[in-house]
């Protein structure tokens, strides 16, 4: 465990699970399957699909609101329970014994945490999986969030090939300790949208709900009061699930996570997001929409992270922890500089501003250099925005830094991590690579037990924290496929495609060279 300020944060993001995504024939991707690690990095030439799996990482856990031991909160399956479903007379088919419900509370009160699917009444447990993953409900939350976050009339535009309708698969699996909790799969075909799940009975229900835990308790009188005040023989189902919903009982376990998208160019963005909201709010009176009767749209992950700045406070979700503390390491390793707000008297769009070291005079965005919008996001979602437990996406984190800030960006990922943010990012750039690379033998470092002298918040990275995965084409006319890079302890994260290019260029300048040197002996063509 590491601490920082005032809130102790887990070494890793869902510690203890292991998380896989699969696509088959979205956009230019024909197969990828891709576990997630706290830092996963995505890599390969342009347009083979790493934005478009980001994407998709982003959406399926706003669906799913993150990736736990339960697939889904019980409150957002809730609202979808037929209000006549509840309040019926109670029936073999419905009933719940009161021993059964007695045996579970009484195993709630020795250990919460030991509390497993298989522990719940037959009954129940099968009502339970169709309330937490009902097909329906699934079918239509994945297909509206795919088209809203790709920003896309049908999910038929995302489809490989379109025009030659060939299924499109999106599977995830989540496992703990080799062992499958529960995994979902949709499929996209001319005929529609499907969506199928599965949930293993050893699955824990109140995974991390300790003795001093506030949920558990309250779960346990709740209940022990609404048997004891039960005159039926056999009580409902529905009753049953109500009383658990109404004392937040399902499911239990860690925080709630949030995600979060930072999308590329985003210095552009910085630079013009009051004019750009300021536009939007005046064509959104009844005048601006008779002026302007097509409205072009954004992608969802643009919406989300326009109304994140546009909403911005300064307030951050743990004080003036961890977090706080990365934004002002990257600030002052990589800014030379601050990032302020600036707020308008009589309220509006907040104004960001560039503050450069050792200056009492701020810079707008608008004349402050490309690198300081493009890192001016992550500082501001570090200092108010983003937790542990959270996860982040962040494309090219590289764009528009020297070759040194890069590789302080590298850093500041990794001490994401520890921080306990799960980090997900597409990059082109060797330099973070490299540097990625010499993280990871810092830990191997640790794990040797020399860990290496290091300033400032713990940045080493053990090896199976890391996934780089390369995103390549087979051939001309095929899609891009997804495999893992190994790590090297010698070469470090070394993409092949890097060193044929490195290669080529040492070939070019070693014949140009030797073609130089030819001329100036008078050996070129012009003596001949």
């Amino acid at each position: 465990m590491d601490t920082h300020g005032d809130r102790t944060t887990p070494d890793t993001p869902s510690a203890g699970l292991d998380v896989r995504i699969e696509a088959t024939n979205f956009g230019p991707i024909e197969h990828a399957a891709v576990d997630l690690r706290p830092l996963t990095v995505f890599v390969g030439p342009s347009n083979t699909g790493k934005t478009y799996f980001a994407v998709l990482i982003y959406a399926l856990y706003r669906v799913l609101e993150g990736f736990r031991q339960l697939p889904v909160p019980f409150h957002r399956w809730y609202q979808h329970w037929p209000s006549s479903e509840l309040g019926r007379p109670a029936t073999a088919e419905t009933g719940l014994r009161r021993i059964e419900l007695q045996e579970l509370l009484d195993k709630l009160d020795a250990d919460p945490t030991s509390v497993r699917m298989s522990d719940v009444p037959e009954r129940a447990r099968d009502a339970v999986r169709t309330f937490l993953m009902d097909p329906e409900t699934l079918r239509v939350e994945i297909k509206g969030e795919l088209m809203r976050c790709f920003d896309v009339e049908s999910v038929s535009d995302l489809v490989r090939l379109p025009g030659r309708w060939k299924e499109m698969g999106i599977a995830l699996k989540v496992n703990e300790e080799d062992r499958n909790l529960w995994d979902l799969r949709a499929g996209f075909s001319e005929s529609g949208v499907t969506a199928d799940s599965r949930m293993e009975d050893d699955v824990v229900l109140f995974p991390g709900a300790g003795r001093e835990s506030r949920l558990t308790p309250r779960i346990r009188n709740q209940l022990r009061r609404w048997i004891a005040n039960h005159e039926d023989r056999e009580l409902q189902i529905e009753a049953f699930f109500e009383e658990l919903v109404l004392t937040g009982g399902l499911p239990g376990g860690a925080d709630r996570g949030d995600a979060y998208y930072l999308p590329a160019a985003r210095s552009g963005i910085m630079q013009g997001h009051r004019v750009i909201a300021s536009s939007l709010v005046k064509r959104s009176t009844r005048a601006g929409l008779e002026r302007f009767p097509e409205l072009p749209t954004f992608s969802g992950v643009m919406a989300d992270f326009m109304q994140q700045l546009i909403l911005y406070e300064e307030k951050g979700k743990w004080g003036n922890g961890s977090m706080k503390e990365l934004a002002a390491r990257l600030e002052e390793e990589a800014l030379a500089g601050q990032i302020g707000i600036r707020r308008p008297t009589s309220g509006g769009y907040p104004e960001f501003v560039y503050r450069p070291r050792g200056s009492k005079q701020d810079v707008r965005l608008t004349r402050a250099s490309s690198m300081v919008s493009e890192l001016a996001p992550v500082v501001l979602f570090l200092r108010g925005t983003v937790g542990p437990g959270d996860t982040v996406v962040i494309e090219e984190p590289e764009a528009h830094l020297h070759p040194a800030a890069q590789t302080r960006m590298a850093v500041a990922l990794a001490r994401l991590v520890r921080a306990g943010v799960r980090v997900v990012v597409t990059t082109h750039s060797d330099w973070l690579l490299k540097e990625i690379g010499n993280l990871m033998r810092a830990g191997a470092l640790q794990e040797a037990g020399r860990p290496p002298v290091d300033e400032g918040p713990p940045s080493a990275l053990q090896r199976d924290e890391v996934g780089i995965w390369l995103f390549h084409e087979k051939g001309p006319a095929s899609g891009s496929t997804v495999e893992e890079i190994p790590f090297d302890s010698i070469e470090g994260v070394d993409p092949p495609d890097y060193e044929e290019v490195a290669e080529t260029l040492y070939n070019r300048s070693a014949d140009l060279q030797n073609q130089l040197d030819d001329a100036a002996k008078g050996g070129g063509r012009g003596s001949e």
